[in-house]
């Protein structure tokens, strides 16, 4: 008996389990604070949406003409995950930079002056909303101890 990967499955067991993070993450920010939401809030409500719709999503019937499997979704999702990992112990800027060249790179096929380039002014942006706009107090570089 050959068993057959199904893109559709796939990506529906991945958003199961990135839903099933969210949940985790939002038990150890904490739902509530003194005086209103706290950090967990939306990560638990994310969660809590996706979990119903991957569901139903399984439900559905394969399509009959359901392309083969492409690996680079898979690769995006990957690349998003390192990110979320490696940000809190590397910092906005450095973590973000790495990540757009990487995806502007090797996904979008561009040289590497456009990849820099791109990720430098995408980064910047990112920069100006957060920290300048809406005052959200990050860590912009590694410390060091």
């Amino acid at each position: 008996m050959m068993v057959r990967i199904v893109p559709s499955y796939v990506a529906g067991l991945m958003l199961g389990l990135l839903g099933l993070v969210f949940c985790i993450g939002a038990f150890r920010l904490g739902f509530w604070v003194d005086d209103g939401p706290g950090p967990g809030l939306l990560p638990l409500v994310v969660g809590g949406l996706l979990m119903p719709m991957i569901i139903v999503a399984l439900r559905e019937p394969i399509p009959a003409d359901e392309t083969s499997f492409k690996i680079q979704p898979l690769s995006a999702i990957a690349l998003i995950l390192v990110y979320a990992v490696v940000l809190p112990r590397a910092g906005f800027v450095p973590a973000t930079l790495v990540m757009l060249v990487l995806w502007i790179r090797g996904f979008y096929r561009q040289s590497w002056f456009r990849s820099v380039a791109c990720s430098v002014c995408l980064t910047a942006f990112g920069l100006f909303v957060f920290y300048v706009l809406l005052k959200v107090p990050m860590q912009m570089f590694p410390e060091w101890s």
